[in-house]
């Protein structure tokens, strides 16, 4: 029966990639309890989320008690999507409306199975930020409040929208604010030194044919194993796209071709005060997934970046090769491929690489020639204490070559407004991550991690220029003035530390309290950063 409801009762939207149901699939798809769940493309629609908790609930006597309890919570978040039920969820302009339920909690929701549902909520946050420079020994704070809402809903059970939108307000020091990532690119928070308004919006529409999905709209979207995404992260300003997924058993075939922000500049004029250009660039991606056994598969796709020019449809295409048509474009973009592992054989552990080709020519291989840049990623997830311990390990190891994500033309270099669209900074490095997530219940969990970074920077000259050329700025791609031949980590060797400590506590359903303690010591070439940044969160949705 519960098969009959996921399918009569689907949701054609997508469940946000900082949802911690992807965290519970995960764990999941390590102890070999789900085995077609795939994490490197999120996020995933409802239907398909509840697919997989349906699989997961038939399985829920291999659970331990905190994850029997998680699982009960989200039968209450996905309770119409598994059961065609809203026996645990609540309306504010209904009846019996409780803000300190453990329902589901909506500001009005409607449903006409087959037709048409609609869900309405009202969003709410506050943040107290502290930044402490251990190096200059100054303190700052700052509160950050915003109010939104979102509006989400699915026609005939085939056609999904999601409508999200906030404003906020910073009250205290901005430097101290700017701790939180999204708003060091947010334009009306940034563009004016004295403003203290910030907003955001994400909104899109979708068609689920269950084989066949469509996406369009702006949405944050993640593409890679691992907490450090190497294709695509959460490092940069959201952008829009068009998204295509064709999925039939061991096979899956993926498209998205997005906008991006190319390079600003600034024209003054004494008329109009000056007006801000801003280059076209474009990002296409597709990927086709084969799924070897219940326990392993593997992928292999292309990405490619190019601009200051229309959309073009040769790229629009989703079924061409890329590097091909990149040739018969005259060879004016940038092309990348790559290939994809995950194996989850032993119970408990789960492995994961993907080798990524941004150039390279094979008779050079071995020569240190400049232009073969690969990038190799590779880690593990354990759950082998899982019944001893609510204890989750992961080690990530990611090793990106001098000139990867760079290009000599700088519109077609790997960024969003100048900013990596994965989640690494720069080239020429090396990082190691490692970290542990600890589930006291199904309320509070703590998450720890380390990151470490070795970085091959530019040498630079008194003045900050450029004195030498090793691929270590994602800016400057190759020039005809530089060295041929580069080494992995060569030029001033900068290391970075970060910790981050992490505690989610949720008291009651939808009402989030949120500690995060971040440690960064980092020695630059030429300055030496050492913060301690706490931001406290407190956020509810009604």
């Amino acid at each position: 029966m519960l098969l009959i409801f996921s399918v009569s009762f689907a949701q054609s939207e997508y469940v946000a990639v900082d949802n911690r149901v992807y965290e519970f699939l995960e764990r999941m798809e390590t102890l070999k309890i789900i085995r077609e769940y795939n994490s490197f493309e999120i996020p995933k629609t409802r239907r398909e989320i509840a697919d997989y908790l349906e699989t997961v609930i038939q399985s829920g006597n291999l659970l331990d008690e905190n994850d029997k309890k998680i699982l009960e919570d989200l039968k209450v978040e996905f309770e119409y999507e598994l059961f065609g039920l809203f026996k645990n969820s609540s309306s504010l302009t209904g009846h019996n409306y409780d803000f300190l339920s453990q329902n589901q909690k909506y500001l009005y929701f409607y449903n006409d199975p087959g037709n048409m549902n609609l869900f309405i909520n009202l969003l709410a946050e506050g943040q107290l930020l502290f930044k402490n420079d251990m190096i200059l020994k100054s303190s700052h704070s700052a509160f950050l409040g915003d109010i939104g809402g979102e509006i989400r809903g699915t026609l005939l059970d085939k056609f999904g929208f999601y409508i999200y939108g906030i404003d906020g307000k910073l009250y205290g020091n901005k430097d101290a604010a700017l701790s939180r990532r999204d708003l060091q690119y947010n334009y009306k928070f940034t563009e004016t030194p004295d403003e203290v308004f910030f907003d955001d919006t994400r909104g899109y529409i979708t068609a689920d044919f269950n084989l066949i999905k469509f996406k369009f709209g702006r949405d944050r979207m993640n593409v890679g194993y691992g907490m450090n995404k190497i294709l695509l992260g959460n490092s940069s300003p959201l952008f829009d796209y068009l998204f295509l997924k064709i999925h039939y058993k061991f096979f899956s075939y993926s498209f998205f071709h997005g906008q991006l922000l190319g390079q600003e500049t600034h024209i003054n004029d004494t008329i109009t005060g000056g007006v801000n250009i801003v280059a076209q660039k474009y990002v296409a991606y597709h990927r086709i997934g084969f799924d070897i056994s219940s326990n392993v598969n593997f992928g292999f796709g292309e990405t490619i970046i190019y601009g200051d020019r229309p959309i073009d449809l040769s790229y629009l295409n989703p079924f061409s090769f890329y590097k091909s048509v990149e040739h018969s474009n005259r060879d004016r973009d940038n092309a990348m491929i790559f290939v994809d592992f995950n194996n989850k054989s032993v119970k408990g552990l789960k492995f994961y690489t993907t080798f990524l080709i941004d150039d390279i020519t094979f008779g050079k291989l071995g020569t240190g020639w400049w232009g073969n840049q690969t990038i190799l990623d590779a880690g593990f997830n354990s759950e082998l204490l899982y019944d001893l311990l609510p204890l989750g390990i992961t080690f990530q190891y990611t090793k990106i070559d001098p000139y990867v994500y760079t290009h000599r033309l700088i519109r077609n270099n790997y960024t969003n407004f100048g900013y990596n669209i994965s989640s690494f900074s720069s080239p020429n490095s090396e990082v190691f991550l490692t970290g542990i997530n600890y589930r006291f219940t199904n309320r509070i969990e703590l998450s720890a991690l380390f990151n470490f970074k070795i970085h091959g920077a530019n040498p630079l000259n008194p003045d900050g220029t450029v004195k030498e050329n090793v691929g270590g700025d994602i800016t400057l791609g190759h020039r005809i003035q530089d060295s041929e031949q580069v080494k992995f980590l060569d030029g001033y060797l900068e290391y970075s530390r970060y910790f981050t400590f992490k505690i989610i506590y949720e008291p009651v359903n939808e009402y989030f309290i949120t500690l995060d303690v971040d440690y960064s010591n980092e020695s630059l070439q030429t300055l030496h950063n050492k913060n301690f940044d706490t931001i406290f969160t407190l956020s509810v949705k009604i």
